[in-house]
């Protein structure tokens, strides 16, 4: 997200509809209002920080689904579950009804010469996934592993690409332990160049960087992964504090010899294990 973007969250639109797209993801669509403004970041799995009524002061970051400049809609999809001001509001959204909005910015970014793309998702970066695979040419190959809270919340995705899809029911997602990383590893990869994008909890996202760039020693080119969510966020918090210090003695150690970006995320995702993090 760029630092611009906090910039703007007094732009708002209203509500124009509502639809639980499954059991367990609540579409809601906003039009007009000021849409006029935004400008899409031209990535499938563009971001923004959305502000809650009644004051704002709640924001969350959340997923455009679909954005059609002509008619001045965004769809934006929220995973419902217990708890949470933005599925609380999601679930009880109507008509009229505004919703404040931030800039957008996005990560994915599959190199040129990738001949398949590997798409990793939970239920919160399912809406990233579906808008990827919509538009993705009808040369590409890819295959989506999306863990979803119940049989019922698998969807069906519109593409002219050559796709899969392994669904991993009841995994993850605040539930229990997610299974994403180890089915990201065990999906039998082709031999030829390819790109990995994975959304989720940020744990889950740790684990498959790790996978991606120290055990199969790729370039970072070759993979966006993004943490979205934080599995019991509060308690995280609370222990984080107590090890704050050693936390940001590594960052900074590493940033003080030269480090790339890469690297230094390294050695703070070391020291977030070294704490049981």
């Amino acid at each position: 997200m760029s630092d611009d973007s906090l910039d703007h969250l007094d732009w708002s639109a209203p509500v124009a509809r509502t639809s639980r797209v499954t059991p367990n993801m609540q579409r809601i669509t906003l039009a007009g209002g000021d849409l006029g403004r935004f400008a899409s970041s031209g990535r499938p799995d563009e971001r923004l920080l959305l502000a809650f009524p009644p004051d704002g002061a709640e924001k969350r970051s959340y997923t455009v689904r679909r954005w059609d400049p002509d008619a001045l809609e965004m769809d934006i999809d929220f995973a419902v579950h217990a708890g949470g001001t933005a599925a609380h509001w999601a679930a009880d959204a109507r008509p009229g009804q505004t919703l404040g909005f931030s800039t957008a910015s996005g990560w994915y970014a599959p190199p040129a010469d990738a001949a398949w793309q590997l798409l990793v998702a939970d239920m919160t970066a399912l809406p990233a996934v579906g808008r990827i695979v919509e538009e993705l040419p009808g040369s590409a190959r890819a295959h989506v592993i999306a863990e979803v809270t119940t049989h019922e919340d698998r969807q069906q995705f519109a593409t002219e690409a050559a796709l899969t899809v392994t669904w991993l029911d009841g995994s993850g997602n605040g539930a229990g332990a997610s299974l994403l990383a180890d089915a990201a590893r065990d999906w039998p990869r082709p031999d030829t160049p390819g790109y990995v994008w994975f959304a989720g909890e940020a744990k889950v996202s740790r684990a498959v960087r790790r996978w991606l760039r120290h055990d199969l020693g790729w370039h970072a080119d070759r993979y966006d992964v993004i943490g979205y969510w934080r599995d019991n966020k509060e308690e995280w918090v609370a222990r984080y504090e107590t090890v704050r210090e050693q936390i940001e003695a590594a960052r900074d150690s590493a940033l003080a010899a030269g480090e790339d970006f890469d690297s230094v995320r390294d050695a703070v995702d070391a020291a977030l294990n070294r704490t049981g993090l």
